[in-house]
């Protein structure tokens, strides 16, 4: 397995282990009433991703560092190329999703009060949501459309 394809699956495999776990909170603290403390899961979570993912990335290099080859210009490039544009349409119709549905409910008389806490962690739990979809989308995107050798 190549180094981007290893670096992928880590990716994919913790940002799944991770998000996962984190969202499960979230909905559980929605469930209790209580999100009071999602700021602390929120940023535990990052250091986790981001910490995963740095030691991740330098064991695969220092574990390939021989096989070490320049990037595959062609099939490995143009994978990477289509998952990234597929994730970035995904991101777009996630968030005109939500502009329609915040437009929608205009027309209803309801209204959104970001002054409550709630409602803040709430919407930063839904973009955070579109960002984690994204992301995981294009991993997972790029190691379907890597060919296999």
């Amino acid at each position: 397995m190549t180094h981007r394809k290893t670096h992928l699956w880590i990716s994919l495999i913790v940002g799944l282990a991770v998000w996962g776990v984190y969202f499960g909170h979230v909905i559980q603290s929605f469930r209790r009433g209580d999100p009071g403390n999602l700021a602390l899961w929120f940023l535990g979570a990052l250091a986790v991703i981001i910490l995963a993912e740095t030691v991740a990335t330098g064991l695969i290099a220092w574990l390939f560092r021989r096989r070490s080859r320049a990037l595959d210009e062609g099939p490995t490039l143009q994978a990477a190329l289509k998952a990234s544009h597929v994730a970035l349409m995904i991101l777009v119709a996630l968030v005109l999703v939500t502009a329609a549905v915040l437009a929608a409910a205009s027309l209803f008389g309801w209204t959104i009060d970001l002054s409550a806490a709630r409602t803040q962690v709430l919407a930063a739990n839904a973009l955070l949501g579109m960002v984690v979809v994204t992301e995981l989308s294009r991993a997972g995107l790029t190691l379907a459309l890597i060919p296999r050798r």
